[in-house]
């Protein structure tokens, strides 16, 4: 059986509050490449993700989803952030958005509002980024396998597949 963790990682933290435009941040070509080999992937798998304008910072939006763990709504308040991005239905870095899915989901948007302004998870998002670069990653997506195998990036299922099927060939009978 395979259990998925997921744990916040900030990418960009040297992006401002207010985001910068890609093009700012991106040369030309390698935005080309990189919007290109998003669209096949996404395509490929069925689902929507359309490039976005602005590069957005992320912080408020992991601690958001940090908030809905604490409160037992994690699963779904991550699927909604990820889906609003990407299908380009609310601003990540706009707390009235991140107020509004976290509230689909059950919560307390006074209570969100609040631990993020008292910045309740400032540490454990920095604890993690740190954590998270001392093992070599320092890109999204990021798997670890079994605390042995590490794949960074977006890769087929059948690479998955390999290190899964690796890895319990590997584990000793219990």
């Amino acid at each position: 059986m395979v259990e998925a963790v997921w744990l916040p990682f900030e990418l960009h933290p040297e992006v401002p509050s207010e985001g910068i435009p890609r093009d700012e941040y991106f040369p030309p070509a390698h935005r080309a490449r990189i919007d290109a080999n998003l669209q096949a992937m996404s395509t490929e798998a069925g689902l929507v993700m359309k490039p976005r304008e602005r590069l957005i910072n992320t912080r408020a939006a992991l601690a958001t989803a940090e908030f809905a763990r604490d409160h037992g709504a994690f699963d779904a308040v991550h699927r909604a952030l990820f889906k609003a991005h990407w299908e380009g239905t609310a601003n990540l870095d706009s707390m009235a958005d991140l107020r509004r899915l976290a509230e689909a989901a059950g919560l307390d948007g006074d209570r969100l509002d609040a631990a993020i302004d008292e910045g309740r998870y400032e540490e454990l998002l920095d604890a993690n980024r740190r954590e998270a670069m001392q093992v070599g990653i320092d890109a999204i997506p990021a798997h670890v396998f079994g605390r042995r195998f590490l794949v960074v990036g977006a890769h087929p299922y059948e690479l998955f597949k390999q290190v899964v099927d690796r890895l319990t060939a590997t584990e000793e009978p219990a």
